[in-house]
């Protein structure tokens, strides 16, 4: 696979956590109210209000795991990571598949583009991220 074709499949991948996790940085508190994070608490605190500091992890997984894959450093690490962060928080925020397999509607879309994310990561653990990356260090060969 081309080089140029993997840094941008790079830069694409990664343009969907570096603008949510900014986003969440920005107003961590939408994420303490959203509804996959109250389902998690639900799961583990019995439904306790979702601590400050959980809504800096979440943004900060998105935002340091997209900063990762994009700038190629230690990648096929992220991209793990980030799948199966994307499994949880599908589950979590997007379980169509769960609750509204009769009426899809806006968790439908969300699900689909999560598979599809889930579906890029994947290909990113087997090619790496190719030379132009911190980890191929403009090697010729894929890291």
């Amino acid at each position: 696979m081309s080089h140029g074709l993997v840094f941008l499949s790079r830069v694409l991948l990664s343009a969907v956590f570096l603008v949510s996790g900014y986003t969440k940085f920005m107003n961590v508190t939408a994420i303490l109210g959203n509804a996959g994070t109250k389902r998690f608490m639900d799961l583990v605190a019995g439904g306790a209000a979702p601590p400050t500091w959980l809504g800096y992890v979440i943004a900060g997984i998105e935002l340091f795991g997209g900063l990762a894959i994009l700038i190629g450093i230690k990648t096929r690490w992220a991209a793990w990571g980030l799948f199966f962060w994307v499994i949880v928080a599908t589950y979590l925020g997007h379980a169509y598949a769960l609750t509204e397999i009769t009426t899809p509607g806006a968790n439908q879309a969300n699900f689909l583009k999560n598979l599809a994310i889930m579906g890029g990561l994947l290909l990113l653990t087997m090619t790496g991220p190719g030379s132009a990356s911190v980890d191929g260090r403009g090697s010729s060969a894929h890291a």
